[in-house]
């Protein structure tokens, strides 16, 4: 490319619409900005509610962009962006794809009346598994009036095609974390004793139960120990109820990856018993085999999807007995080493495999290849 059509492709506007706009997303737009002038419309004062560290970059713009919700929490709307479209008219629109946010039904039409590429960026309908056909119809819609809907996983763009989205219409781009700071297998015994936990300590998180589980497995002679990475409105509860559990690490929550990286090195496995998402890619990362259950349309994203049993990772029967953690946690310290290096390697290179090449590289190709 020359230098004047370099020059050229760096005024073509983009806009990225986030609700919040969390740490991870930020390597997507810095990509973005290296070719395109971007603006980012989110709500940073949500993000840090919600305990996300403020992202911020002086390689693109932001415009704020609160939700309103209604009906009781159910509809929300996104102030600032619509009147923003239409006066600046950019080369294209990537937003998460929610449709219980009426701005996005708005930006979607009035993108199509205007002509400007809309890229929808979503979960699909993986969490039904039987999807009504009024759904599937609303993702028809989308999909009819999105110039591509972006899945987060493969699991998301089948849930997408069986419910009769026309597959041209649909493409994966595995959601991921890029993070700078990594642990790789040989870095590790696979004798630690530590079970990791990475994640806000709320209603759902179900720590309770992991906290259970490893007091199980330590009555039953096994010296585990639990490291929690994570802060919340159940932070003091669990404390509360857990004094005197010196083998339970609270650290609160940390944002320095080289910090993160060093507890992990205690830890064999990473565990989030709750409903999961992200975490397990971060657990990837760690050379940590995640453990999360098996019920996959009920955790918060599909990421989970990426764990295949005992061959990168473990799961557990989230409606199993209440002994059916401790008991998968016990069966997985009876592992050699050498199993668990063979898994933990699997998932490390899983984590490798969603970032070649990363996200933020492929959803500047997508623009490039639709905008041309």
């Amino acid at each position: 490319m020359t230098a004047s059509n370099e020059q050229s492709q760096k005024k073509r506007k983009v806009f990225y619409v986030q609700p919040i706009l969390a740490g991870y997303r930020a390597p997507i737009i810095e990509a973005l900005a290296e070719k395109f002038e971007v603006t980012a419309f989110h709500d940073n004062t949500d993000a840090q509610k919600q305990g996300h560290k403020p992202t911020t970059s002086e390689s693109f713009s932001t415009i704020p962009a609160p939700s309103t919700p209604f009906l009781g929490n159910r509809i929300f709307y996104q102030k600032n962006i619509i009147k923003n479209l239409i006066k600046t008219k950019p080369e294209a629109v990537i937003t998460f794809a929610n449709p219980r946010y009426l701005s996005f039904w708005l930006l979607m039409i009035t993108s199509y009346m205007l002509k400007i590429k809309f890229f929808s960026h979503g979960q699909g309908l993986y969490s039904y598994t039987k999807p009504s056909q009024l759904r599937k119809l609303m993702y028809r819609a989308i999909c009819k009036y999105s110039t591509k809907y972006v899945c987060y996983t493969e699991l998301s763009k089948s849930s997408m095609f069986d419910a009769g989205v026309p597959s041209e219409k649909l493409i994966t781009i595995q959601n991921s974390l890029q993070l700078k700071t990594h642990v790789e297998p040989d870095q590790k015994t696979y004798k630690e004793p530590g079970v990791l936990f990475i994640g806000r300590l709320r209603d759902g998180c179900r720590l309770d139960e992991l906290i259970q589980a490893v007091h199980t497995c330590r009555i039953n002679g096994m010296p585990m120990e639990l490291h929690v990475i994570g802060s919340g409105e159940l932070e003091t509860s669990f404390k509360t109820h857990h004094v005197g559990f010196e083998w339970i690490h609270w650290y609160g929550a940390i944002h320095d990856e080289i910090r993160i990286a060093e507890i992990s090195k205690q830890c064999r496995i990473g565990c989030y018993p709750g409903d999961a998402g992200l975490s397990v890619v971060h657990l990837f990362s760690l050379g940590l085999p995640p453990l999360v259950h098996r019920k996959i349309e009920d955790h918060m994203g599909p990421e989970p999807s990426y764990i295949i049993d005992n061959k990168n990772g473990f799961l557990f029967d989230k409606n199993g007995p209440t002994e059916e953690l401790s008991s998968t946690l016990n069966t997985i310290w009876q592992l050699s080493t050498l199993e668990l290096n063979t898994i933990a390697t699997a998932s490390y290179a899983t984590y490798l495999s969603l970032n070649a090449p990363p996200m933020g590289d492929q959803f500047v190709q997508l623009v490039l290849d639709n905008t041309n």
